[in-house]
């Protein structure tokens, strides 16, 4: 997951995933050839002012021609981002986008107006869930009900976290055993004492 480069993974699935999220978009002029993109229209023309999801991958493209203008998902609009200022902790992430954090940074990219809020509310969300986060992947207990309100990545963190506690918690359990001298510092002390017993 890219969430912190500034480019996808072209070999990422979720990276992949997150771009086939949807973005509501009005076309600006007429366009010949994506009729079929609209299941109302019935000609192979998408007239101007036509209102459509689409796929983040396909969207970009036409808002860097000037072909569309978007309109912010609900999950990144200043009301929603009001809610995650409030407490964060408490928002069904999964509800909104399953690749909350990804999904944002890349509508962040074609939308230059709100892309320095937007970049901070995510930044921010994902501190205030942290805690809480590494929180329940020390709770080997933890419910399904926790995990269905996070996203993508807040799920793999918390699955790696699991992990690394288990594994931390067997280690202290099984403790490392006798640590012995190096191979090396032994056989140098005793070249030492050797040296030493001959001058």
């Amino acid at each position: 997951m890219s969430f912190i480069n500034d480019r996808n993974n072209y070999f990422s699935i979720p990276d992949i995933l997150a771009s086939q999220e949807r973005l509501p978009c009005t076309f600006t002029r007429n366009v010949s050839f994506l009729g079929e993109l609209d299941p109302s229209c019935d000609g192979p023309m998408l007239l101007q002012g036509t209102s459509l999801e689409l796929p983040y991958w396909l969207a970009s493209a036409l808002i860097k021609d000037n072909i569309v203008s978007m309109e912010l998902p609900k999950a990144y609009k200043e009301t929603f981002r009001d809610v995650l200022k409030a407490d964060a902790s408490v928002v069904d992430l999964q509800k909104t986008s399953k690749y909350f954090y990804e999904y944002g940074k890349l509508v962040s990219y074609i939308n230059p107006r709100n892309s320095e809020e937007l970049c901070m509310c995510i930044t921010q969300t994902f501190i205030d869930r942290y805690r809480q986060l590494c929180d329940w992947a020390q709770n080997q207990h933890s419910d399904e009900e926790i995990k269905d309100k996070l996203d993508f990545l807040e799920k793999d963190l918390m699955a790696r976290g699991k992990i690394a506690h288990m594994e931390l918690t067997k280690w202290l359990c099984d403790g490392v055993g006798k640590i012995n001298t190096a191979h090396l510092v032994s056989s140098h002390k005793k070249r030492k004492l050797i040296a030493d017993h001959f001058l």
